[in-house]
């Protein structure tokens, strides 16, 4: 089995400055880029002057405003063979576009994330919306992953909150995957185990907990990564999505007004890991705490009816996923807690 990781990785400030620079060191010098939606106004001018000076040349130059497959697929038959990477520059909409485009035509995909609100900007896979409801498709990890820590600083909050949410839930993602072990025999790769751990507990061991530090940052990224690199070694998400995620999944279905998907996992981790009795529920307390987690979110609060419903669709999310929601009694119990938990309702009303 051959495993990817990304090949080109830089984590600093001012990175986007150099990103002709980059490119031209792993021999790109012909290249399709891909801008979110109002950020190529923001961010062209530098890029455009570092490409320039490293005679890198844009082949095709777009804008995502979709990423819907029928989309993909008709903006993709577009781009011209001389393309030799994608470079796409935002959010997770045109990350996720430009991966699976990338993937369609076999090319290396360069991912310049402006926010880090989940791990989707270093992960294989991509997530699309198919028939109009949203699917995770295969894809493959970027080549690449450039982030500039003054961008990921100056981005909203809330992203950067989004993003400790997801990340936090390794540990949650993993209690599940052993518990389905237990209960399924599903295969849980020791190694892949490891790097999300690892990924998690370098955040909540790192001591100035800032998010306005670029080290901070830079650490959040890195761990981000890691957990990208942790799926691709497992061949799958369960290092970094357990029954967190499926809750995170299911609001996205029920709520009237969803969330930032890393702003529920977080949410949904505080419950889960309670829940599972996991060893590390003071620790996801603490770190959600400090960080300011805790804060924005009390006073953005996920919506409480709509979240139980989201724990009643969640077990419906993906067939055949044994997760801690799976067991006996287990949907009601944790129900219960969300009605009941004084703490807990700051974060659901």
């Amino acid at each position: 089995m051959e495993i990817s990781t990304p090949t080109l990785l830089r984590i600093k400030p001012n990175a986007i400055h150099k990103i002709g620079k980059y490119l031209r060191k792993e021999g790109f010098t012909r290249v399709a880029l891909f801008y979110g939606e109002g950020l190529k106004e923001l961010f062209s001018e530098h890029i455009t002057i570092s490409l320039d000076s490293s005679e890198i040349t844009v082949i095709q130059e777009e804008i995502v405003v979709s990423n819907d497959i029928d989309n993909i697929f008709r903006q993709t038959m577009s781009i011209p063979g001389s393309v030799q990477a994608i470079v796409a520059i935002g959010g997770g909409k045109v990350i996720d576009f430009s991966k699976y485009a990338a993937f369609i035509l076999q090319l290396p995909i360069i991912s310049v994330p402006t926010s880090i609100s989940n791990d989707g900007f270093a992960s294989p896979g991509a997530s699309l919306v198919v028939n109009g409801r949203r699917k995770s498709m295969k894809a493959n990890i970027p080549y690449g992953v450039i982030v500039d820590t003054e961008i990921i600083k100056n981005s909203p909050e809330r992203y950067t909150y989004s993003g400790i949410g997801d990340l936090i839930s390794n540990y949650t993602a993993i209690y599940d995957w052993k518990l389905s072990y237990d209960a399924t025999r599903e295969y849980v790769n020791d190694f892949a185990v490891l790097i999300s751990t690892n990924a998690v507990e370098n955040m909540v061991n790192y001591k100035n907990k800032n998010i306005a530090d670029l080290e901070f940052l830079r650490l959040i990224c890195g761990c981000l990564v890691m957990s990208g690199v942790a799926m691709e070694v497992s061949r799958s998400s369960r290092p970094a999505s357990g029954s967190e995620h499926l809750i995170s999944h299911a609001y996205d279905h029920v709520a009237a007004r969803p969330s930032l998907h890393g702003l529920q996992v977080g949410v949904a981790t505080f419950a889960i890991s309670w829940l599972q009795g996991n060893k590390e529920h003071a620790t996801i307390k603490e770190v959600l705490e400090i960080t300011g987690f805790i804060d924005y979110v009390t006073k953005h609060p996920l919506d409480k009816e709509d979240f139980i419903k989201a724990i009643r669709y969640a077990p419906n999310i993906k067939e055949n996923y044994y997760t801690i929601l799976s067991a006996k009694g287990k949907l009601e119990k944790l129900i219960d807690f969300v009605k009941t938990d004084g703490y807990f309702n700051h974060l659901v009303k």
